[in-house]
């Protein structure tokens, strides 16, 4: 599938908004929760700047270890923002972790990305995609068979936790309790509601989020195990997800899409914003 961003006439003709609106607002709420997911595990901790906000889960998985955007006041001098990516780099060396820094569509000063390659960091392809879909969502049929249910359980975490790994394919040995060791996080409701699927009586083998961030819900953590895969289970809980965001006030939904759940994405309605460019340490 041909992945590109819709063109601005699109965003305004189904998301009742323009471009550059629906553009702040996804980025502002990816970056909240991306800040709230990276710093929620037991042994996490924030830094933050003037323009530069990171977080470390301390768990040795790059996708839990982030500095998001660039947001400096105009006028800051090329001094302050090299010296902000050194404290950067060293923040998450002295942690020993591996981590992204996740750039969005409109960073100040809007030369940040050679900043970051001038610092030792590359683009690491393919970019991340961001959509935004209205609420309620459409709906294509789903698997009859397929059980949604919401964590309530200790059981339901630990088996959340396995599947994340699997299907995120994880390094050996880590993040084994993710969910269960952020129990209150994930079973409170707000401002996340953890979501399982199986089919028939089978056992958990799925597993999707609804997150609240900058006022907008939000779609997370999708997995399925692959020996489940193509059997409509990320189609239901998605179809629960996009159910339960309806009820509230808001009428937009964000998320960021791997290549392998884009396809999923578009069949809900959900439109291509913009991508987020990763950078990684070289």
């Amino acid at each position: 599938m041909d992945m590109q961003p819709a063109p601005p006439e699109t965003i305004l003709a189904r998301l009742g908004r323009p471009w550059d609106q629906v553009a702040r607002l996804a980025d502002e709420h990816t970056m909240a929760v991306q800040a709230w997911l990276s710093t929620r595990a037991p042994r996490a901790a924030r830094f933050e700047t003037a323009g530069i906000t990171a977080g470390s889960s301390g768990l040795a998985v790059r996708l839990l270890n982030l500095a998001l955007g660039s947001d400096y006041p105009p006028g800051t001098g090329d001094e302050t923002i090299a010296a902000d990516i050194k404290a950067v780099k060293t923040f998450f060396a002295d942690r020993a972790v591996p981590w992204y820094w996740w750039m969005g569509p409109s960073p100040s000063p809007p030369d940040m990305p050679a900043h970051l390659e001038c610092h030792g960091l590359a683009f690491d392809p393919p970019s991340l995609p961001a959509l935004v879909a209205p609420l309620p969502a459409r709906c294509p049929s789903l698997n009859p068979d397929a059980h949604v249910w919401l964590a309530d359980s200790r059981a339901d975490l630990e088996a959340a936790s396995a599947i994340r790994r699997i299907a995120f394919r994880f390094p050996e040995g880590a993040a084994l309790d993710y969910f269960e060791a952020m129990a209150d996080d994930w079973l409170r409701g707000y401002p996340a509601r953890l979501y399982l699927a199986r089919l028939g009586d089978g056992p958990p083998a799925a597993i999707g989020a609804l997150i609240m961030g900058a006022g907008y819900p939000g779609v997370y953590v999708m997995a399925t195990l692959p020996e489940w895969g193509r059997r409509g289970l990320g189609k239901a809980i998605l179809a629960r997800i996009l159910a339960d965001a309806a009820v509230g006030e808001q009428r937009l939904i964000v998320l960021t899409a791997s290549s392998r759940g884009y396809p999923l994405y578009r069949q809900f309605g959900f439109e291509h914003i913009f991508d987020y460019a990763i950078y990684r340490p070289v």
